[in-house]
């Protein structure tokens, strides 16, 4: 009504208002476009920074994982040093079957002749190295008394694998290699296929041999730089990063110049080898993120312009309402890229966290596997070159024996924990009275209580329900409560275990009056390889699995475990079974 009057007054009326539409108009498309330019340089930054930490995330759980399986081969390599050929291969199929993704173990003898091996299928037994020319990673192996990793090659049977050399030392004896092959394709199915769709990944070792590309343009065992030739320069730039073991994000055109594409890439340092994983995205995704800010903007810009055509007031009326709107949208997406990334950044976190663990994991299992070799040692060259009386005879191989024994638990927590995370830990249950698995965990542990002088009580009712539970693995979780107190406890110290029935639950407490445990430590005590005192000198020893393998054993059988501890007077352990 307002613009009719004003049309009736004066013609130039009209003309002065299309002009400030015009510039209105005008203006918005400016400001807009500026607008549009900012929010797409952020959201840029932050889908870089996005894929660069799903590519961390991959290699972080590669190189956990292939480390780890080092770790393993070691102890093995170790343990089979004194053993004869049948139980290797028992080893050999222990470790085989409790852990995931290895492709073979084999024995090479110190005549680079493969003697022994599990799966026999995937063996060449017979195989000499000598005879094929392939004796130097052999020799290397040996001649440092190290592992050492070979560059991924092709596998007789197809594809392409890693060979794990792992020398054999009796004393100064060489005895031979453990060889363990790993193939690529378990590694990339296990951490690469599921982060593909709609992204591709590859990854190369340091000398640009292709890995795995899940575009498929290349084939496995390729050269990469080879493969591309002159073409895409700002492709092979981000290659030679790669193999010289960088980190970072970059964008580079297609071989046809078709496409440009953002890539993302980050190192994998595993002993000697050095890998890159790349995960790359069409740089158009982005838009993706900021489209249903540009339909805003449009529509906004057309809807403006028709009703500055009515009149300056209703424009301005929706000039703010569409600014509003704008500024909700862009925040909300901002909102929700820095949920994203904050949701990584904890991840790679926790990562990092686990890799310290790991750090400190290989630390202390080397001091423990170690402390043990040097009185067995001592005791078999004192056995060899004197011939003592029978007591201190006696005494010395019930020393070996021990520490056998204490090595021999170190590994089978280390399988058990390994079963544990791969799902494979496995519950015999049946009715069982829980005074008599204590009683049984006590005559397991007698001696050495009786070594300490801790005295030990018990106060379980003899009309307890019986529960339905793995009488051995229930039997293991009070050996390791028995071991902790016994650890923790000064000689002529106290222990109780008492036990108490409730409508729904039977609750056994184990009680010590030893060292207790800081406020601050108690939630991480049940966390794998978690020790108070995590340095090689600390007093006590152990693997820190114990209390894991506790809580997971419990858990299995629907129950739980939880502690109460005060600094200076002792712990108490809480375990709550269902009737």
């Amino acid at each position: 009504m307002v613009s009719k009057l004003i049309f009736k007054d004066n013609k130039y009326n009209l003309l002065t208002i299309l002009v400030i539409c015009v510039f209105a108009i005008a203006l918005i498309i400016f400001l807009g476009s500026k607008t549009n330019e900012e929010v797409q340089n952020i959201v840029q930054e932050q889908f870089n920074e996005q894929q660069l930490l799903l590519a961390r995330q991959s290699t972080d759980g590669i190189e956990e994982f292939l480390n780890q399986k080092t770790i393993i081969i070691e102890i093995l390599a170790n343990e089979i040093s004194d053993k004869p050929p049948d139980e290797v291969v028992n080893s050999f199929i222990n470790v085989y079957n409790e852990t995931t993704d290895i492709h073979v173990i084999e024995f090479v003898n110190e005549s680079g002749i493969v003697t022994l091996g599990y799966p026999e299928e995937n063996s060449p037994l017979g195989y000499d190295l000598y005879e094929n020319n392939q004796e130097w990673a052999f020799e290397r192996a040996r001649d440092n008394k190290e592992t050492y990793i070979s560059s991924p090659t092709f596998l007789l049977e197809g594809g392409m694998g890693v060979f794990i050399w792992t020398p054999v030392y009796r004393g100064d004896e060489f005895k031979g290699v453990v060889l363990v092959i790993i193939r690529i394709s378990d590694i990339s199915d296990r951490f690469l296929k599921n982060c593909e769709f709609p992204r591709e990944i590859y990854m190369i070792d340091k000398r640009g041999t292709i890995l795995y590309d899940s575009s498929n343009r290349y084939r496995w065992g390729r050269n990469y730089l080879e493969k591309l030739g002159n073409e895409s320069p700002g492709l092979q730039q981000i290659l030679h990063h790669q193999m010289d073991g960088s980190e970072g994000t970059g964008y580079y055109l297609e071989i046809n110049g078709s496409e440009e594409r953002s890539i993302a890439y980050s190192p994998i340092h595993w002993r000697n080898q050095l890998w890159s994983v790349a995960v790359t995205s069409p740089a158009s995704e982005v838009d993706t993120l900021i489209n249903s800010v540009y339909v805003k903007q449009g529509v906004f810009i057309g809807v403006s312009g028709i009703f500055l055509l009515l009149g300056s007031f209703s424009i301005i009326l929706l000039l703010t309402r569409w600014n509003k709107s704008l500024e909700l949208e862009v925040a909300s997406k901002t909102s929700e890229i820095t949920k994203s990334n904050e949701l990584l950044k904890r991840a790679n976190k926790k990562l990092m966290e686990l890799d310290k663990l790991k750090s400190d994991f290989v630390s202390m299992v080397s001091h423990e596997l170690k402390t043990p070799l040097t009185p067995m040692k001592t005791s078999a060259e004192f056995l060899l070159q004197n011939d003592p009386d029978v007591n201190v005879r006696r005494e010395m191989l019930e020393l070996i024996v021990r520490n056998i024994d204490r090595q021999t638990r170190m590994v089978n927590d280390m399988l058990d924990i390994s079963r544990i995370e791969s799902g494979n830990m496995r519950f015999r249950k049946e009715m069982l009275d829980i005074g008599e698995i204590i009683n049984s965990a006590i005559e397991t542990m007698k001696k050495r209580l009786e070594e300490k002088k801790i005295n030990i009580t018990t106060n379980i009712p003899t009309d307890l329900l019986k529960i339905n539970a793995d009488k051995d693995k229930l039997i293991q979780v009070f050996i390791n409560l028995l071991s902790n107190a016994l650890k923790f406890t000064p000689n002529g110290g106290n222990v109780e275990i008492k036990a108490n029935e409730s409508e729904k639950y039977i609750e056994v407490c184990v009680k010590d009056d030893g060292i207790g445990i800081p406020s601050d430590k108690i939630d991480k005590i049940f966390n794998k390889f978690y020790q108070i005192d995590n340095t090689s000198a600390r007093p006590y020893g152990g693997s820190g699995l114990g209390l894991a393998i506790t809580k997971s054993i419990m858990e299995g059988h629907g129950g739980t475990i939880r502690v109460k501890s005060t600094p200076g007077e002792g712990s108490v352990f809480f375990l709550t079974f269902l009737k």
